[in-house]
């Protein structure tokens, strides 16, 4: 099991609880953006408008909206920096670190 139940589910409503957000994507997932969806900038920040968990599979997963009227996009938590600002950036932080961990010692990291 990757993500501690309790835990997760107390960081998903403390997060829904602090709707809308912003978020800037990793270097990683912003570089996979630049070049696989047109007109996504990696750079700027980005509004979390609503989030979902998909299971331990998938974890906790941020709806973006990029604004502009651009396509809002899926990310997962794990691959999105708060601002150090926000009340909930080092929970979030902690919660990332301990995702990519599991996800290493499963291979898929």
């Amino acid at each position: 099991m990757l993500d501690d139940p309790e835990k997760t589910d107390r960081l998903l409503l403390a997060l829904k609880a602090a709707l809308p957000f912003e978020v800037r994507l990793t270097p990683m997932l912003a570089k996979h953006l630049q070049t696989s969806a047109a007109g996504v900038d990696g750079q700027g920040r980005h509004r979390v408008t609503q989030l979902s968990y998909l299971g331990d599979e998938g974890g906790i997963v941020c709806h973006l909206d990029p604004g502009g009227g651009k396509e809002r996009l899926l990310a997962s938590l794990t691959h999105l920096l708060l601002p150090p600002t926000n009340p909930l950036a080092a929970e979030v932080a902690r919660y990332q670190k301990h995702r990519i961990k599991k996800l290493k010692k499963q291979g898929k990291g």
